[in-house]
């Protein structure tokens, strides 16, 4: 080994290991041969040894392609090298080397510091690779092989069954819960109540309209006037409140039990505004931006974990004229943190105050906020341009770092974060924008609460509004709920793709029997 390789700085592998990324980034097809073909190893294990009749390099290439492609034995490494010759051409080995000469290499020739610095390279080509998806030949682990998948008939009578099974237990859960101040004398049952409420959500209809649709199929529905005034006789807000937050445990211990969250998660915190068209002066009503006719809304908060199809609500909660953000957050992280481990927050741009950043930083929260460009941000991207990171940005009472980026058309686009991204990773950009991309999970549950489990209703009353709100948001989580236990009950595991739409979900949860009386 040459004398100097054991000084070689790890800073200096990791660069010319991207500067190969970026040198490659043009060809369509890049493996790890051809990788290595053009990792410039003399630059990092410079040596004149020439004694054996293979060239030093290339074994050394031949050891990290090993390592890479997770094969174990040198046997198999030989035999793999027979049947692939392009790739050991590309690897600058003329003819296969036997097992005494692989053998002879690593024990006699190689020495302790040069066997760290190939296990480093490797490591660090491994991580770039899976970061970036730019190997598609690299060797990883291999899942444990799912169950024999079971015939299509047989998969569509356990999956409603199932089904059935778990809406009518949820059913029964938050039937019992509810509470719709009614009294010993009614005419109507609770379950009677219940149904109606769920008709309104699957047909998206108004109260009225839903008793009288909800008629033909069903002999006992109460009007749609006597559900709104048993509403409408809730004692304040945070009755409502409490009895949705209880149910969102019961939720969340059910998802505690099935390990759905056990690992560190993705989280987004967004508000959600509905257009107001009253006096500005009612309960609750806030201003917001010019948009669909009005400057006013009833805004909520929610926190969600936005991992792909497990979208989940955590907390829902409403925002009057007289909050602000900084309450709101503290309320919203502080229940998330006693419950997940975050990974990341994503908040769009009504986050971006010192305020708010300082409220991330202490709960010690990764975040990802897109930051307006207003005259400071402008002058720091004309400065240092795109991509680029700017770090201990200050703004009044906070610090926090900028990553500056190009979008796919070409506009510049800033980001405020406390992650230490390195602006000269290979897709950066493209890297930036795919984590916050995960906030639009927040987006999505916004549009499947709206378009399959809010009811309609054009009451002034704030009561009926906030129940309507969180009772969406409770039948969005069952929902979620439901499609991760029918589909590890079908299938044994989780599958990437809802198993119950979201339509069937509430269909099914009207017709069960959930026995509350």
């Amino acid at each position: 080994m040459h004398a100097n390789a054991k000084h070689i700085s790890k800073s200096t592998i990791e660069k010319e290991i991207y500067n190969t990324f970026e040198r490659l980034k043009s060809e369509k097809h890049k493996y790890i041969a051809s990788y290595l073909k053009h990792l410039n190893l003399e630059k990092l294990l410079p040596s004149n040894y020439r004694s054996i009749n293979y060239p030093y390099h290339s074994l050394i290439r031949l050891l990290i392609f090993k390592q890479l492609k997770d094969i174990r034995f040198t046997t198999d490494l030989i035999r793999y090298l027979k049947r692939h010759s392009k790739e050991r051409y590309q690897l600058g080995l003329p003819r296969t080397p036997n097992q005494r000469t692989l053998s002879h290499f690593t024990t006699n020739i190689l020495d302790k510091d040069t066997k760290e610095i190939i296990n480093y390279i490797a490591t660090v080509i491994e991580e770039v690779s899976e970061k970036f998806s730019l190997l598609p030949d690299l060797k990883l682990p291999e899942p444990n092989k799912p169950p024999k998948p079971p015939k299509d008939r047989t998969i569509y009578n356990l999956k409603k069954q199932k089904t059935y099974q778990v809406t009518k237990i949820f059913k029964k859960r938050f039937t019992q819960v509810i509470n719709l101040n009614l009294h010993h004398n009614t005419r109507y049952n609770k379950q009677d109540f219940i149904d109606l409420l769920l008709h309104m959500c699957k047909t998206r209809d108004f109260a009225e309209n839903g008793s009288h649709a909800l008629k033909v199929t069903k002999e006992c529905v109460p009007k749609g006037e006597t559900l709104l005034y048993h509403l409408k006789n809730y004692r304040n807000t945070d009755q409502i409140k409490q009895m949705f937050t209880l149910i969102f445990e019961m939720n969340w211990e059910i998802a505690r039990k099935k390990k759905m969250f056990d690992r560190p998660v993705d989280v987004g915190i967004d508000f959600t505004d509905i257009p107001f068209y009253g006096d500005k002066n009612a309960d609750m009503i806030v201003e917001k931006k010019p948009g669909a006719g009005t400057t006013h809304c009833y805004r909520y908060a929610t926190i969600n974990i936005v991992d792909r199809n497990i979208r989940f609500v955590l907390l829902a909660v409403p925002y009057g004229k007289f909050d602000n953000k900084e309450r709101i957050l503290h309320q919203l992280l502080g229940y998330a943190r006693e419950r997940i481990k975050i990974r990341r927050l994503y908040a769009d741009r009504a986050f971006f105050t010192s305020n708010c950043i300082e409220i991330f930083k202490r709960y010690g929260i990764k975040f990802i906020i897109p930051a307006p460009v207003n005259r400071r941000i402008r002058e720091l991207i004309d400065a240092w341009g795109a991509p680029s990171m700017t770090r201990d940005y200050p703004m009044k009472n906070s610090r926090f770092n900028v990553a500056v980026v190009k979008d796919e058309y070409g506009v510049d686009r800033a980001f405020a974060t406390n992650i230490d991204f390195n602006e000269y990773d290979v897709g950066f950009s493209q890297h930036l924008f795919k984590l916050y991309g995960k906030r639009w999970g927040v987006e999505t549950t916004y549009r499947v609460l709206k378009h399959t489990f809010w009811p309609k209703t054009t009451s002034k009353n704030y009561f009926i509004r906030l129940f309507y709100f969180l009772l969406s948001c409770l039948l969005y989580n069952l929902w979620i709920l439901g499609d991760v236990i029918v589909c590890k009950a079908v299938f044994g595991q989780y599958q990437k793709d809802y198993i119950i739409t979201s339509k069937l979900f509430i269909a099914i949860l009207l017709n069960v029997d959930g026995g509350g009386g």
